[in-house]
C-alpha cells in the first residue's frame, strides 16, 4: 500500500487523487498539510484516518511516504516542491511551478542534484491530440518544423476576475496561469526550448472603479451588467433561472490581470512561434490550439474540436482525426498524469512531464511578463 503526503488538499489536487484511484494501484492519502485540515476531515469521509498537520516540514518528516502532491496555491508551489526536494521524494507538482524568478532559481537549485522524479500538472503534453501531433511531426512528414502559431481563447475567463485567481499577487498573471500549459506542450513538440520572447498584453476590460470586496449578488446593477446572476441567466443562458453566482465583482479597481495577450518565442535553432490568448471570448468563441508549419505539410489541432488536421503542401491530400475526449479531464491528460506519478511512486518508470519542463514554462511565462512590462525583447535564461 503506498502512502502519499498532501501538501495543500485543494480541488485540482482531489481532482488527481480521484484520477489515482481510478488505475487500480492501492493507496492511501496517509497525511494532509492544510490549514483547513480539521473541516476537510468533516467534509471527505475518505480522510477518517488520515493525519493532519499545519506545517509541511513536521508532516514529512514525521511520515514515512512514497510520494507527496502539491496542491497549494500558486505562491507556496515553489516553495513546498523545495521542501519536498530535500527529502528526495516522488513529487506531483501542481503548476505553475513558480511565481517569480526567485523562485525559479531556488527550485532548480534544489532540484539540482535529486533523485526521485516529479510530475509537473502539464495535461495538454499527454492528450491524445499532442501525442498524434508529435507522431505526425518526429516522422519526417512535414518536412522540419519551422513556424508555429498557437492560440487560447478562454470561455470560461471570468474566474480569473470574479474568484480567488483575479489576487495578482497570489497569481502572477496569466500568462503564468494559462500560457504555461501552452509554452510547455510547443517545446514538448518542437523538442526545443525557447530561447528569446517578447510579449505584450493589455486590460481593456475586466477591472474598474467598484469596490474589491464587492460580491456580484450583492451589486445593483441587475440586468445592466453582463455579468450578473440576471443576465447569466436571461441573456446568455448558464444558469437554469436567476441564481446566486457567488462571484466578486468581475469589474473591481485592484484587479490587475490582464484579459488579453500576445507573446512571440524563438527557440534554439531559431524556430519561431506566436501565440496569442484572451479571457472575454465566451460560447463558440472557445479555442486552444495550435498549427506547426514545415516545408512539406501542417499539422493542426485544438482541444475545442477535439480533431488533429494533417495537411500536405505539395498534394491535394488532408487527413482529419477525430477524438472523442470531451468528457475526459483535461482531453484525457490527467490520467496519464496519474499513470506517471503512480509509476513513479512504485520506481516502475519516467515521468513523462519532469521538474525541467516546468523550470522552463515558468521561467519563459515570466520573462514574457517582464517583456510585456518594460517593452523588450527577454532572453530566457535564469
Amino acid at each position: 500500500m503506498l502512502r502519499f503526503g498532501v501538501i495543500g488538499y485543494g480541488g485540482r489536487i482531489r481532482g488527481i487523487i480521484n484520477g489515482l484511484r481510478c488505475l487500480d494501484v492501492p493507496f492511501e492519502i496517509a497525511a494532509i498539510t492544510d490549514p483547513k485540515g480539521e473541516e476537510l476531515k468533516a467534509q471527505h469521509e475518505d480522510l477518517a484516518a488520515t493525519a493532519l498537520y499545519t506545517d509541511a516540514d513536521e508532516m514529512l518528516d514525521a511520515e514515512q511516504l512514497d510520494g507527496a502532491l502539491i496542491g497549494t496555491r500558486c505562491s507556496l508551489h515553489a516553495p513546498m516542491a523545495c521542501r519536498v526536494a530535500q527529502r528526495n521524494l516522488p513529487l506531483f507538482l501542481e503548476k505553475p511551478v513558480a511565481t517569480s524568478l526567485e523562485q525559479v532559481r531556488a527550485l532548480h537549485a534544489a532540484f539540482e542534484d535529486v533523485t526521485s522524479q516529479v510530475v509537473v500538472s502539464f495535461p495538454l503534453r499527454l492528450t491524445p491530440l499532442v501525442q498524434v501531433a508529435k507522431e505526425v511531426i518526429d516522422s519526417g512528414r512535414l518536412g522540419t518544423i519551422e513556424h508555429v502559431q498557437a492560440w487560447n481563447n478562454v470561455p470560461y475567463g471570468d474566474c480569473y476576475y470574479g474568484a480567488w485567481y483575479r489576487d495578482y499577487e497570489e497569481t502572477g498573471g496569466l500568462f503564468l496561469q494559462k500560457a504555461t500549459h501552452d509554452f510547455d506542450y510547443i517545446s514538448y513538440l518542437l523538442d526545443r526550448q525557447p530561447a528569446w520572447v517578447c510579449a505584450m498584453n493589455s486590460q481593456r476590460v475586466y477591472g474598474g472603479d467598484k469596490p474589491w470586496d464587492l460580491h456580484c449578488d450583492e451589486c445593483d446593477e441587475g440586468e445592466s451588467c453582463m455579468e450578473s446572476p440576471f443576465n447569466l441567466h436571461f441573456r446568455r443562458g448558464k444558469t437554469p433561472k436567476v441564481q446566486p453566482s457567488g462571484k466578486m465583482c468581475m469589474f473591481s479597481e485592484g484587479i490587475r490581470n490582464e484579459d488579453s495577450g500576445n507573446a512571440i518565442l524563438e527557440f534554439e535553432g531559431g524556430v519561431q512561434a506566436s501565440y496569442s490568448q484572451n479571457f472575454f471570448a465566451r460560447n463558440g468563441a472557445g479555442a486552444r490550439g495550435a498549427r506547426l508549419f514545415g516545408y512539406h505539410g501542417m499539422v493542426e489541432f485544438d482541444w475545442y474540436t477535439n480533431q488533429v488536421k494533417v495537411v500536405e503542401h505539395h498534394s491535394p491530400r488532408v487527413d482529419t482525426i477525430s477524438f472523442d475526449a470531451s468528457s475526459l479531464s483535461h482531453g484525457g491528460g490527467d490520467a496519464q498524469l496519474c499513470y506517471d506519478f503512480l509509476q513513479i511512486a512504485q520506481g516502475k518508470g519516467d515521468s513523462r512531464s519532469p521538474i525541467s519542463a516546468g523550470i522552463i514554462s515558468a521561467l519563459t511565462c515570466l520573462r514574457a511578463r517582464e517583456s510585456a512590462r518594460e517593452r523588450k525583447f527577454c532572453q530566457v535564461t535564469l
